[in-house]
């Protein structure tokens, strides 16, 4: 929108520099002044965010640019986000999105345009019809430029410039006219070789035969458009022209992101409505918040048929998931919808039992157990609820005497490269990729036994985390172990979580600093402080935690804290802490490295608990 006041104001300027006279030029301030006022009232009523402080959009515009969702999109192979976003992603979503004739319509009409504008320039400041593709040609060029340059936040696509669209359509008709006009010159029409003469009307008939030929182009374009919308009914929004290969199988599907919103789980719902329509499902997905608004959408005597497996007392019947499943999952294949040959939602069956052929579940069954004999062979790397083995590329779970609770949660792995380079660019600044997953999407649950195998990078791995996600807290993490996989290389960070409970375990830490809801242990030459509670509960670790670190010098205070006196590190529990198995919890929470060092801390727990204490004592 402010793109646009920038284009119509830069057609006043025009204005400005070929208008005669002074009543003319104040004639054009006029109008010019007038128009920016307008818009202004107009973005200040329909901004109630503005009215409060109107001068706000300072703030607002670079905010807004940031974003305030950090949201990994698949694109060209790798997931990409915000900040580390390539600078042609929005053109060339744009261009293997969009239909081939309006794109090339589209770019005939913007050349058109600024041909015409750049041999005669004095139309730009009288011919309407000229100003306004002048300004349709601004608003398609302008906001990719400044994508290009400033780099916001984007994801899923391109649906934050869909604006863009409407500029497009309309120079792609500049474009079908100014072709249409080009065809009606009787020399532009045909032009015979030297020394050939024609009539006047053979050239006419001509340009007849080729404005038809245009019309009828048109109109396949459109009625392929129309064919288009009609066969991808109802994800339409899942389009690719063919500047994009759409014949490989699962080619796009591993290239760039088809659908985000999950809208096709309601789909893989209804097929279990009426493959078992008397039946009770409990069903899990791979995004349980996509399972849960599309169970919405159902009718009420539908809804109360299906269960949330994480909600449940018993493991899930049936996984739904938008995302291809390995190619030999454990679990059998009820349904599949692709587009373009691309896999865009699976229904399994984790429970056998349901399936009513009856060879085809024998048949997964046996295969389940001896995938099961072969993988619970040797020594695991790490025994929990599930033992851990690592087969080539593989990180296989076994768990013999699997329970429903045991799957519900989601599972927590992160893999920690020799190479930071060899990530993707989103997670180099974590140093981590993070692949957790549902039970239904790699496992399978056969005769009270659980089986999952989960492949891995291909990239040389140094490290892997693992444990769960707790669903008693958002976010919060139970680290189970850190397998090192090099261990001649210096530890992963994650392992100084049970660095720290085993320090003080064995009071090598010696005394806490202060002990109130949590023991709090200072290292001020590590400028670190840990909490450490056990027992723990996920009760113990509500509400925020508020750290105030004072400086021996308040002159090494950044400028916007010297107010208050102290570095401010607030911070929610599963951002900084874990839980380990036992019951423990610890925290790590880096503090200020500043060089005359710390005098004093001050940490509290919402209105639970408050410490304060001086560094070194």
């Amino acid at each position: 929108g402010l793109l646009l006041v920038a284009a119509v104001t830069g057609l006043r300027a025009l204005d400005l520099l070929q208008a005669r006279g002074r009543t003319a030029r104040r004639r054009v301030l006029a109008t010019a002044a007038a128009f920016v006022l307008a818009a202004a009232a107009t973005l200040y009523a329909i901004s109630p965010y503005l009215w409060l402080d109107p001068f706000a959009i300072v703030d607002a515009i670079p905010a807004l640019a940031r974003g305030a969702v950090f949201t990994a999109t698949l694109f060209q192979g790798e997931p990409v986000g915000w900040p580390w976003m390539p600078a042609h992603y929005l053109p060339t979503w744009m261009a293997i999105t969009t239909p081939a004739a309006t794109l090339l319509l589209g770019v005939i009409g913007a050349a058109a345009v600024i041909r015409r504008a750049a041999s005669r320039p004095r139309d730009a400041a009288g011919n309407t019809e000229l100003r306004f593709a002048l300004l349709l040609a601004a608003c398609l060029a302008l906001p990719p430029a400044a994508v290009v340059a400033a780099q916001p936040n984007f994801y899923n696509g391109w649906r934050h410039a869909y604006f863009l669209y409407a500029p497009l359509c309309l120079l792609a008709v500049y474009g079908l006219h100014a072709l249409l006009g080009a065809a009606r010159r009787p020399g532009a029409a045909y032009r015979p070789r030297r020394g050939v003469r024609l009539r006047r009307g053979i050239r006419l008939r001509r340009g007849i035969r080729l404005r038809r030929g245009l019309y009828a182009l048109a109109a396949a374009a459109l009625a392929a458009m129309a064919v288009d919308v009609v066969r991808l009914h109802p994800y339409q929004q899942t389009y690719f022209n063919f500047l994009v290969d759409r014949r490989t199988p699962e080619y796009l599907r591993t290239q760039y992101q088809m659908l985000y919103w999950g809208t096709e789980i309601r789909e893989g719902l209804e097929y279990l409505l009426d493959r078992f329509p008397d039946a009770t499902l409990h069903v899990e997905g791979g995004n349980q918040g996509h399972l849960r608004h599309n169970l919405l959408i159902l009718p009420p005597e539908a809804r109360r048929r299906i269960v949330i497996a994480d909600a449940a007392e018993r493991s899930p019947q049936f996984f739904v998931t938008r995302k291809q499943l390995p190619d030999d999952p454990l679990a059998p294949v009820l349904y599949r919808r692709r587009i373009y040959r691309n896999t865009v939602l699976t229904v399994t069956a984790a429970d056998l039992s349901l399936l009513d052929d009856q060879a085809t579940a024998d048949r997964y069954r046996a295969a389940f157990h001896a995938a099961f004999g072969a993988a619970a062979t040797g020594e695991p790397l790490v025994r929990s609820e599930f033992d851990l083995y690592l087969d080539g590329g593989t990180l296989t779970y076994v768990n013999e005497a699997c329970g429903p609770e045991d799957v519900k949660h989601r599972f927590l792995l992160r893999a920690v490269p020799v190479t930071v380079a060899d990530l993707p660019l989103i997670y180099r600044e974590a140093g981590w990729q993070a692949l957790d997953f549902r039970f239904g999407r790699y496992g399978a649950r056969v005769d009270g036994r659980c089986l999952i195998r989960r492949p891995l990078p291909d990239y040389p791995i140094r490290a892997l985390e693992v444990g769960r996600w707790l669903p008693d807290l958002p976010g919060l993490r139970l680290l189970e172990a850190v397998i090192d996989l090099t261990p001649a290389q210096p530890p992963v960070r994650a392992g100084a979580y049970w660095s720290a409970h085993a320090a003080i375990e064995s009071g090598e830490r010696g005394a806490p600093d202060s002990r109130t809801g949590f023991d709090l242990y200072l290292d001020t030459a590590g400028a670190e402080l840990t909490y450490h509670k056990e027992p723990c509960a996920p009760d113990d670790l509500r509400g925020r935690f508020y750290l105030h670190a004072f400086p021996a010098d308040p002159a090494e205070l950044a400028a916007a804290e010297r107010q208050s006196g102290f570095a401010h590190r607030s911070f929610f529990f599963p951002e900084r802490g874990v839980m380990l198995p036992g019951g423990a919890c610890v925290a790590l929470v880096p503090l200020p490295a500043w060089e005359h060092g710390i005098a004093r801390v001050r940490a509290s727990q919402s209105d639970r608990w408050s410490a304060e204490f001086p560094a070194g004592e």
